[in-house]
C-alpha cells in the first residue's frame, strides 16, 4: 500500500509541503510549510520567544502593544512560512518567516517557542531557509537581528551569516535594516547579516 493509501486508512489525508524538508529537522520533529489555520498557534509562539528577548534585556520590547492578529496575518501571507513542528503532538514550535528579493532571499521573521528552545530547531527552520534559497537560483541569504544578544548575531553567524558594516549597507539595506528596527529599540543594536550560497 503506498504511503498516500496508508494515511487515508489511518483517516488522514496526507498534507502537502511535508517531504520537501525531509530529515533536516532535530529528532521528534519535521520541517513542513505552514498549513491553514496555524496563524494563532505561529503568533502565540511570537510571543513567547519576545518574552525570551525581554528576558535577554530587550526590555522595551515589554512595552509594545499586544501584536494585532491582522497584521500577523499579513507578514504570513507576504512570506513563505516554514514550520518546525513536534512529531508527537503535532504541534507548531518554531516558524520562520522569507520572502524574495531582487538579489537574495530575506528572512523577516525566526521564532521558536522556548520550551523547544535549545534543540537545533532554530537552526533547521535557517536551513529550510537556505535549502529554498538554493531551489530558486539564489545568491545570498539575508536578515536583520539584534547584534548584542547570543540568540541574534551570534545564532546566525555560527549559521554562517556575516554581519554587514552599517556604513557598508546599500541604501535598501539600511532601509530594511531601520523598519525592522522594533520600536524603542536602538537601532545601533541592530545589524544586518548575509550568508552567500
Amino acid at each position: 500500500m503506498t504511503a498516500e493509501g496508508k494515511a487515508r486508512t489511518a483517516g488522514k489525508e496526507p498534507r502537502p509541503g511535508r517531504k520537501a524538508f525531509k530529515g533536516m529537522a532535530p529528532k521528534g520533529y519535521r520541517i513542513r510549510m505552514m498549513e491553514p489555520g496555524e496563524a494563532f498557534a505561529l503568533m502565540t509562539i511570537e510571543r513567547r520567544a519576545e518574552a525570551t528577548l525581554v528576558a535577554l534585556g530587550k526590555v522595551e520590547l515589554a512595552d509594545l502593544p499586544e501584536p494585532d492578529i491582522g497584521d500577523f496575518v499579513r507578514l504570513l501571507v507576504e512570506n513563505e512560512v516554514f514550520v518546525a513542528e513536534d512529531k508527537r503532538s503535532g504541534e507548531a514550535v518554531g516558524f520562520v518567516a522569507a520572502h524574495d528579493l531582487p538579489d537574495l532571499y530575506w528572512i523577516a521573521e525566526l521564532s521558536v517557542d522556548p520550551a523547544h528552545g535549545r534543540r537545533g530547531i532554530g537552526r533547521a527552520l535557517v536551513g529550510a531557509v537556505l535549502e529554498r534559497a538554493r531551489w530558486f537560483q539564489h545568491r545570498a541569504v539575508g536578515l536583520t537581528t539584534y547584534a548584542d544578544i547570543p540568540i541574534g548575531a551570534p545564532f546566525y553567524g555560527a549559521s554562517g551569516f556575516t554581519k554587514v558594516p552599517a556604513d557598508d549597507c546599500p541604501p535598501w539595506l539600511a532601509d530594511l535594516r531601520q523598519a525592522e528596527t522594533p520600536p524603542g529599540s536602538d537601532p545601533a543594536t541592530r545589524c544586518a547579516m548575509i550568508r552567500w550560497l
